[in-house]
Protein backbone atom coordinates (compact mmCIF):
# COMPACT_ATOMS: atom_id res chain seq x y z
CA UNK A 1 0.00 0.00 0.00
CA UNK A 2 3.26 2.55 0.23
CA UNK A 3 2.66 2.98 -3.51
CA UNK A 4 -0.76 4.39 -3.36
CA UNK A 5 -1.69 8.33 -2.60
CA UNK A 6 -3.93 8.40 0.23
CA UNK A 7 -6.84 11.21 -0.20
CA UNK A 8 -6.02 14.20 1.69
CA UNK A 9 -9.04 15.40 3.34
CA UNK A 10 -9.49 18.99 4.17
CA UNK A 11 -11.20 19.55 6.72
CA UNK A 12 -11.93 22.72 9.44
CA UNK A 13 -13.15 22.42 13.21
CA UNK A 14 -16.58 22.50 13.17
CA UNK A 15 -17.73 21.28 9.98
CA UNK A 16 -20.42 18.78 10.20
CA UNK A 17 -19.85 17.53 6.72
CA UNK A 18 -16.38 16.29 7.50
CA UNK A 19 -17.63 14.33 10.44
CA UNK A 20 -19.54 12.65 8.73
CA UNK A 21 -17.46 12.10 5.34
CA UNK A 22 -14.51 11.31 7.95
CA UNK A 23 -17.32 9.00 9.52
CA UNK A 24 -18.40 7.20 5.76
CA UNK A 25 -14.36 6.80 5.81
CA UNK A 26 -13.98 4.91 8.59
CA UNK A 27 -16.70 2.95 8.32
CA UNK A 28 -15.17 1.56 5.47
CA UNK A 29 -11.76 1.01 6.92
CA UNK A 30 -10.73 3.56 3.81
CA UNK A 31 -7.35 5.41 4.55
CA UNK A 32 -6.76 9.34 4.28
CA UNK A 33 -4.82 11.98 5.70
CA UNK A 34 -6.32 14.84 7.43
CA UNK A 35 -5.44 18.14 6.41
CA UNK A 36 -7.11 21.54 8.75
CA UNK A 37 -7.76 24.49 6.14
CA UNK A 38 -6.52 26.69 9.31
CA UNK A 39 -3.20 25.44 8.88
CA UNK A 40 -1.22 28.55 7.25
CA UNK A 41 1.85 26.20 6.19
CA UNK A 42 -1.14 23.82 4.54
CA UNK A 43 -2.65 27.02 3.24
CA UNK A 44 0.28 28.21 1.69
CA UNK A 45 0.86 24.75 -0.29
CA UNK A 46 -2.61 24.67 -1.74
CA UNK A 47 -2.41 28.59 -3.07
CA UNK A 48 0.53 27.68 -5.05
CA UNK A 49 -1.07 24.70 -6.70
CA UNK A 50 -3.00 25.62 -10.08
CA UNK A 51 -5.31 23.06 -9.96
CA UNK A 52 -6.32 24.48 -6.39
CA UNK A 53 -6.43 28.21 -7.01
CA UNK A 54 -8.16 27.32 -10.58
CA UNK A 55 -11.14 25.98 -8.72
CA UNK A 56 -11.39 27.90 -5.83
CA UNK A 57 -10.02 31.09 -6.32
CA UNK A 58 -10.85 34.38 -8.47
CA UNK A 59 -9.91 37.98 -8.59
CA UNK A 60 -11.54 38.69 -5.34
CA UNK A 61 -10.09 35.17 -2.94
CA UNK A 62 -10.13 32.11 -2.48
CA UNK A 63 -13.91 30.44 -1.22
CA UNK A 64 -13.20 26.61 0.06
CA UNK A 65 -16.26 24.86 1.45
CA UNK A 66 -15.23 21.80 3.38
CA UNK A 67 -14.58 18.84 3.48
CA UNK A 68 -12.50 19.25 0.17
CA UNK A 69 -11.07 15.80 -0.90
CA UNK A 70 -7.39 15.70 -2.50
CA UNK A 71 -7.54 12.35 -4.18
CA UNK A 72 -5.30 11.80 -7.61
CA UNK A 73 -4.37 15.00 -8.44
CA UNK A 74 -7.87 16.51 -8.16
CA UNK A 75 -10.18 18.11 -5.90
CA UNK A 76 -13.52 16.86 -4.63
CA UNK A 77 -16.30 18.77 -2.92
CA UNK A 78 -19.69 19.02 -5.34
CA UNK A 79 -19.57 15.75 -6.27
CA UNK A 80 -19.88 14.58 -3.34
CA UNK A 81 -22.17 16.96 -1.42
CA UNK A 82 -25.53 17.55 -3.16
CA UNK A 83 -28.91 19.40 -1.99
CA UNK A 84 -29.79 15.92 -0.44
CA UNK A 85 -26.46 15.45 1.80
CA UNK A 86 -23.62 12.96 1.42
CA UNK A 87 -23.25 11.50 -2.17
CA UNK A 88 -22.68 7.86 -1.01
CA UNK A 89 -22.59 6.18 -4.28
CA UNK A 90 -20.64 9.05 -5.75
CA UNK A 91 -17.98 8.09 -3.07
CA UNK A 92 -17.67 4.62 -4.03
CA UNK A 93 -17.51 5.57 -7.31
CA UNK A 94 -14.15 7.89 -6.75
CA UNK A 95 -12.56 6.05 -4.03
CA UNK A 96 -12.69 2.72 -5.71
CA UNK A 97 -9.53 1.96 -5.97
CA UNK A 98 -8.88 2.18 -2.08
CA UNK A 99 -12.00 -0.18 -1.83
CA UNK A 100 -9.91 -2.55 -3.92
CA UNK A 101 -7.42 -2.12 -1.82
CA UNK A 102 -9.48 -3.79 1.14
CA UNK A 103 -10.66 -7.01 -1.28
Amino acid sequence: MSDIQLPIVITKEGCSHCKEFKAWMKENELPYVEKDIDDEEFVQQLLNDPNFVGMFCDKEGCVVNTPVIMWKGKYWFKELWGISGFRKKEAQKIFKDLFKLKA
